[in-house]
């Protein structure tokens, strides 16, 4: 009998403050981001991660979506970055690139794939809707502590209105 949980914890509101990453990225369409993005986290954690000088809050590490304007997740190609905190954007290791995840407010789930049988990004959409909120388009993250592999479990954060 599997010990699977088809629901979550609850989510939360939380404020965040600005955070520097730095990493790699990859565009990717919606039907291809299953084998795409574990492909690029396994690329950035094994190879590019040990090139990164300035890295703060280890073990912590980001996976980032970043959406086109007006996007439309079945025509629209988006971009995934793996990152890791940065404490400034000096001596970037070559063809890597550089973010600022804005200071924002966030609804946030904690999602563990092992515990949990279902989509957080779809639960974490409806419990917005369903609690008055809107998501800010453009962008979202997963806080990994520390990203382990596919399996691995993580915060999701949305930015909301």
């Amino acid at each position: 009998m599997s010990k699977q949980m088809t629901t979550a914890v609850e989510p939360q509101v939380v404020r965040r403050s600005n955070i520097k990453v730095v990493g790699v990225s990859c565009q990717t369409m919606m039907d291809e981001r299953e084998y795409k993005i574990p492909r690029l986290m396994e690329q950035f954690h094994t190879t590019n991660l040990p090139k990164v000088r300035n890295r703060v809050n280890a073990p912590r590490s980001i996976g980032m979506f970043v959406d086109p304007p007006n996007w439309n997740e079945m025509t629209d190609a988006f971009y995934w970055i793996a990152a890791v905190e940065v404490d400034s954007f000096e001596k970037i290791p070559p063809n890597m690139i550089t973010k600022t995840i804005p200071a924002h407010t966030y609804a946030m789930l904690e999602y563990d794939p092992s515990v949990h049988d279902f989509d957080p990004y779809a639960y974490l959409h409806k419990w917005m809707k369903d609690e008055g909120y809107q998501q800010v388009e453009g962008f979202g993250f997963e806080e990994y502590k520390p990203y382990t592999g596919a399996e691995t479990s993580y915060r999701l954060f949305l930015p909301i209105k």
